[in-house]
């Protein structure tokens, strides 16, 4: 399968609370090919993840975010 490690971040219109992200962290690491998924207490509206983007794709690890009923959006790609 080819490796091709990169990243994203995803915008959430809210600060999301400590379980919201527990959460959201569960169902992402759902998704084949997540590598990490994080945030910053500086920035915590901004989620980074780190996926092989020959087995996932970005848009399907948004989709995974919203289906949780969080306002998101990528950043940077």
């Amino acid at each position: 399968m080819h490796k091709k490690i990169t990243d994203v971040i995803i915008h959430t219109r809210d600060e999301l609370t400590g379980y919201q992200f527990d959460e959201v962290s569960r169902n992402v690491y759902l998704n084949d090919g997540i590598v990490s998924f994080s945030r910053n207490t500086k920035t915590p509206q901004c989620l980074m993840v780190v996926y092989n983007a020959g087995r996932t794709k970005a848009t399907s690890i948004l989709d995974t975010v919203r289906s949780l009923g969080i306002n998101a959006s990528l950043v940077g790609i």
